[in-house]
């Protein structure tokens, strides 16, 4: 979505030995036949959009599957 402009985060934690720690997962699913790909602000001429628009479900379809994007 960000073009590549945005880089992610790397996740860290610190354990305290005498504190429990509980993570809780949370799944988002964007709806099946949602067009996703670079957001229209962040894409101009002197930045060209760096990844064609797809489906929902073809890009999850080849993340599940290990296919390169």
């Amino acid at each position: 979505m960000s073009n590549g402009k945005y880089k992610t985060v790397l996740h860290r934690t610190t354990v305290k030995k005498d504190k429990t720690r509980m993570s809780w997962p949370v799944f988002l699913e964007l709806p099946l036949d949602l067009a996703i790909g670079p957001h229209p602000k962040l894409v101009n001429k002197e930045n060209p959009p760096k990844y064609k628009a797809k489906k929902y479900s073809d890009y999850a379809y080849g993340k599940l599957n290990k296919i390169p994007q």
